[in-house]
């Protein structure tokens, strides 16, 4: 469901009758409220009184999930060290050094060579994005993305008193055209973006578009905040950082390609910015987790998360796969193996479509959440990764590939 908020706007009432209304809705049995989620249509079908399995495709969530039992060998492995009690108290803001240079190895696989000396170990990535832009932003300043984005980065400016400003997309992703006049007409001085697989989008930017972006960039006095959290899937393409280490804040997270509840994120600063970046981890959590960092390096180590990302490649490619067979056209013919696609389509279709697929029990993202600036971009992501079963998700598109073709009165919009 909408937010209260935005429900309330759209509907020109206070935001009191709307939070009335859920609550009502819920005690009926209606909506079902999670915390930290949002509110959800519970999975019934009213016309006939059944109830359906929900499937959610609205979390960007990879698979397959690590075996429990890598995690508790782990756990076992780390309780027979000798220097354990090592790791169980403060430590710089960086992090251990040892850790930073097992991940800077990790690096090299995606084509990026950072030195550990400009690594802070984060708590995942969206810690890393609150120190980069805490460090070169101040309220009111104007951040730009590409005209979607991921969701996260707009609930982060929100909170940071951030304006955002979105750029002009094609299939490479931000156009530097439309990069330059944005610059130019907002004067902005910071871009964040996600050069590969970007969230919502999915699209990936070539080696001369990041060239581009570079140049522009640099004519233009720019710092570039770069999430590359899904270059794991997408190898072989080098991120910017490498071609603009000394303007690029490099983000990306081994909660995605590893295990999500490690909280174990990265982020690389241009040197100018480092002491900076120190600061803003201090005032914001201190330190890393050096117990779920030691897990990680451990992994780097004796190949586990070469493994792990091995199998996730493979899980990204039989989805796609398997989207791009029962979705047929609706897909890009750019899209890359990938755990969330996108749908372009008008704002009234994906309205539509979200109704439709909500009446089959199937939950999707909402288009609000991802959408900088309208006018420029729509669609529907779909997160197929978010479906533990491989038959859930199969469902899931079936139920979205009937909706893109039925045309019956189940696409009216309804309240």
């Amino acid at each position: 469901m909408p937010t209260q908020r935005d429900l309330a706007q759209t509907l020109g009432i206070s935001a009191g009758t709307v939070t009335k209304a859920y609550a009502e809705a819920e005690r009926l049995g209606l909506v079902q409220g999670q915390v930290g989620r949002g509110t959800f249509v519970t999975g019934r079908d009213y016309a006939d009184g059944r109830s359906r399995r929900v499937i959610d495709v609205s979390l960007n969530i990879p698979g397959p999930r690590v075996p429990a039992v890598l995690l508790l060998s782990a756990f076992a492995k780390i309780g027979r060290r000798n220097d354990l009690l090592d790791y169980t108290g403060y430590t710089t803001h960086p992090g251990f050094e040892e850790h930073r240079e097992a991940f800077a190895l990790a690096m090299n696989d995606l084509g990026y060579a950072p030195s550990a000396e400009n690594m802070l170990i984060t708590n995942g990535a969206q810690h890393s994005m609150v120190i980069a832009l805490g460090t070169v932003c101040k309220p009111d300043d104007v951040v730009l993305t590409e005209a979607a984005t991921y969701h996260g980065m707009k609930a982060l400016a929100e909170f940071s008193r951030l304006r955002i400003a979105g750029v002009a997309m094609d299939n490479e992703g931000v156009i530097p055209d439309a990069l330059d006049e944005t610059c130019a007409t907002t004067r902005a001085k910071v871009l964040f973006t996600m050069p590969t697989l970007q969230n919502p989008t999915a699209r990936i930017m070539g080696r001369e578009r990041r060239r581009d972006i570079v140049k522009i960039a640099r004519k233009r006095d720019l710092i570039l905040i770069e999430d590359d959290v899904y270059g794991f899937i997408a190898r072989g393409v080098e991120p910017i950082a490498e071609s603009a280490p000394e303007r690029t804040f490099y983000v990306t997270s081994f909660s995605k390609c590893v295990l999500p509840g490690l909280r174990v994120g990265l982020l690389v600063a241009p040197p100018a910015y480092l002491q900076q970046t120190y600061r803003a981890m201090r005032a914001t959590a201190w330190m890393g987790s050096p117990i779920a960092s030691l897990i990680v390096a451990d992994w780097i180590r004796d190949g586990t998360v070469r493994e792990i990302v091995r199998a996730m490649h493979k899980e990204a490619e039989r989805r796609t796969r398997l989207a791009r067979t029962i979705l047929s056209n609706a897909l890009p013919t750019f899209q890359m193996p990938s755990f969330h696609i996108w749908l372009e389509m008008s704002p009234e279709n994906v309205g539509r479509l979200s109704n439709y697929a909500r009446r089959q029990g199937v939950i999707t993202t909402p288009m609000s959440a991802p959408i900088v600036d309208p006018s420029l971009i729509s669609g529907l992501r779909v997160s197929i990764g978010a479906p533990e079963r491989i038959e859930d998700l199969e469902t899931a598109l079936k139920v979205l590939a009937a909706g893109l073709t039925d045309n019956s009165e189940h696409h009216a919009s309804v309240i």
